[in-house]
């Protein structure tokens, strides 16, 4: 190491700012600055010492630094953030992680104990094995990312753990909960039955995800054409789609247009809030308005993806219907998906052996 280099290695103070700063050299032979984020001379030295003996490790013994929990997170979410859809979701599945691991967590020192004790907690507070499937599995990406991105060696002992998941049928509202739906959506505040109403129309008659529509822009929408256009980034299959409107879809647009040309004319975005408090802002969430509005109507716990799953059933079962289109439409790679979303009725069972020819009859 050159005297110039080590000369510029320890601590110091910067100008506006309260801390010591270390400076040191990792074990890729970079010069590293860091906050010790104390004001004690006495203690940043030990965390400096602390450090340089992390890296002493690495490039002599191969001991792999330590790694907590929170580093995990917050570099995962910060580097996956422009490349997927569901970072909102995936904070949400980190904060039931971070409610049970520990403060300070090493990765270094995580192991299938862990694993088994997370599951366990969760399975007692009632939570089905898929989301824990989905907790766990990002999780896993994230320690997978680690290493491919960061160059960290950690053992991935969720690998091994998954859960089996029930293949319940979705949850999927008759036409007279749809309709009581949408007449209690009219309870709502003012600002909110303004969006709320047109979001459960688009919902069903389009049978997108309500990401995809609290996500729509303006610029997607092709009146002349009387489509949606969903590209790449915008659908959680990452593919493109197509988006046919009906009358009723198209109109609700026209409302929702309407209504932005009233408030604010030059948002990008489909669903704007109106309210003084978020004026201008895209609506990110719809799911307490919509839970509310599912109280009104007395109909048992339903989320705004029911919207989805009762247009695909009400789509094939129509007259006339192909199941391949709906797939299309719904934006599914795989039929399979589709058929998942179908609710076969009672009443349509009898219909459909009542239907068969005539054969063996004398």
């Amino acid at each position: 190491m050159s005297k110039q280099r080590k000369k510029r290695e320890g601590l110091k103070q910067r100008s506006g700012s309260k801390y010591w700063w270390a400076s040191y050299t990792d074990a890729s032979g970079e010069r590293v600055q860091r906050s010790t984020r104390t004001t004690s001379k006495s203690k940043a030295l030990k965390l400096l010492n602390s450090w340089k003996t992390q890296v002493w490790n690495q490039d002599v013994r191969q001991v792999e630094p330590d790694r907590t929990f929170e580093q995990l997170v917050v570099l995962y979410l910060n580097g996956t953030k422009d490349e997927k859809r569901s970072s909102d979701t995936d904070i949400k599945r980190f904060k039931a992680l971070a409610a049970y691991f520990r403060e300070g967590l090493l990765m270094n020192a995580l192991s299938a104990p862990d694993i088994t004790g997370y599951v366990g907690h969760r399975q007692s507070l009632g939570v089905t094995n898929k989301t824990i499937n989905k907790e766990l599995s990002l999780l896993s990406s994230a320690i997978k990312w680690s290493k491919k991105r960061l160059g960290w060696d950690l053992t991935n002992p969720v690998l091994g753990h998954r859960l089996p998941e029930e293949n319940e049928e979705a949850r999927c509202l008759s036409v007279d909960e749809l309709t009581r739906l949408l007449e209690a959506v009219k309870g709502a505040k003012p600002h909110t039955a303004g969006y709320l109403h047109d979001f459960c129309i688009l919902g069903f008659h389009t049978m997108m995800r309500p990401g995809e529509m609290l996500e729509l822009e303006w610029d997607r929408v092709d009146f002349k054409s009387r489509e949606v256009h969903l590209g790449v980034k915008d659908t959680k299959g990452k593919a493109k789609r197509l988006v046919p409107l009906n009358d009723h879809a198209f109109a609700a647009l026209i409302r929702l247009r309407s209504r932005c040309d009233t408030h604010f004319e030059a948002t990008p975005y489909v669903f704007t809030h109106a309210s003084p408090r978020l004026f201008g802002e895209r609506v990110k969430s719809v799911s307490k308005v919509f839970a509310s509005a599912v109280q009104r109507a007395g109909i048992a716990h339903a989320t705004p993806h029911v919207l989805r799953h009762t247009a695909i059933t009400e789509g094939v079962h129509a007259k006339g219907a192909n199941v391949v289109d709906v797939s299309h439409i719904a934006g599914h790679k795989d039929l399979r998906t589709t058929m998942g979303y179908i609710h076969s009725a009672p009443k349509r069972l009898h219909e459909a052996v009542a239907n068969l020819p005539d054969i063996g009859v004398s």
